[in-house]
């Protein structure tokens, strides 16, 4: 694995969650909440490549976080964010499923805390974790 291949999944996620910005503006939720879904998914899988040099090939948040707080306990701070976000990733990628996701989209954005809960928070945390460890061979 690069070792810069974690520093590349932070950038994606930071677009993600630009973009879900710009999304939201618009009011379209159900993109946003997708959006920030997978912000925080690559997120943590950057924090798992910087650790481990690999990341596992599954897309649940709440999954991901329980192998990242393996590493570092202080993760499960997360558990209840990312709970939250999860829910939306599947349905905001079928049309069937679309309206309702859009609709549970829409009631978590009229409560700033829940919306798009802990995707920032969870980006600054690794970013500043990793740039602490320094790149994966340096870790002695």
């Amino acid at each position: 694995m690069s070792a810069n291949l974690f520093q590349r999944w932070l950038e994606i996620a930071s677009e993600d969650l630009i973009v879900a910005r710009l999304v939201a503006e618009e009011e379209h939720f159900s993109h946003a909440c997708f959006l920030s879904q997978q912000c925080i998914e690559k997120t943590l899988k950057a924090y798992l490549v910087a650790q481990t040099g690999d990341y596992p090939r599954i897309h649940k948040l709440v999954d991901l976080l329980g192998q990242c707080t393996l590493i570092a306990p202080d993760f499960a701070q997360f558990a209840i964010a990312c709970a939250s976000v999860d829910q939306y990733y599947i349905p905001t990628r079928y049309p069937k499923a679309s309206l309702e996701a859009g609709q549970m989209a829409r009631q978590a954005s009229a409560k700033p805390k829940l919306r798009f809960a802990g995707r920032q928070e969870i980006l600054d945390n690794v970013t500043v974790r990793l740039r602490q460890v320094g790149e994966p061979g340096e870790r002695g």
